[in-house]
């Protein structure tokens, strides 16, 4: 047994010769390829870095919507557009069908959109407005062809 394991070259000199001749062997070169693969993959490196450690912080808290009615007026336009897009053209009969699924309101928020007026129209689809705007204020109009407004008589002198 010994006898053929040597004579198959695997003695500790024929190792030694086989390591002199890879080291004489010339290491290829790199090509642009190469260095175009490493660049590429460091700078994926470095924004996967900044993605998941750099950044700003989410805000704190949610808009007020009981104070700000034309974030809500707004949001609501939203909601209508996705209800519209998903459900075949159509707009819905009240407000109130939107909340689950296209509007994220929770139930003690449902009575904000009492500050919304909303009209189906069936040459133009909705008009949504803000139910009483202040006298001397722009009143906002939004329908799907677009944003309107108009000046309220009255208001500051």
């Amino acid at each position: 047994m010994l006898v053929s394991v040597s004579a198959a070259g695997t003695t500790i000199k024929g190792k030694r010769e086989k390591a002199a001749d890879k080291k004489g062997k010339e290491k290829k070169k790199r090509t642009p390829f190469h260095y175009f693969v490493m660049v590429c993959s460091v700078m994926i490196l470095v924004m996967w870095g900044v993605i998941l450690f750099g950044g700003q912080k989410a805000p704190a808290g949610a808009a007020d919507l009981g104070n700000q009615p034309r974030v809500l007026l707004f949001m609501v336009d939203g909601a209508l557009k996705r209800f519209a897009h998903y459900e075949g053209n159509q707009y819905p009969a009240q407000l109130v069908d939107l909340v689950p699924k296209y509007l994220s309101l929770r139930n003690e928020e449902i009575s904000l959109l009492d500050k919304v007026s909303y009209t189906t129209d069936p040459s133009l689809g909705y008009r949504l407005s803000l139910a009483k705007p202040k006298p001397g204020d722009m009143n906002i109009i939004i329908s799907p062809k677009g944003v309107r407004y108009e000046t309220l008589p009255g208001g500051r002198s």
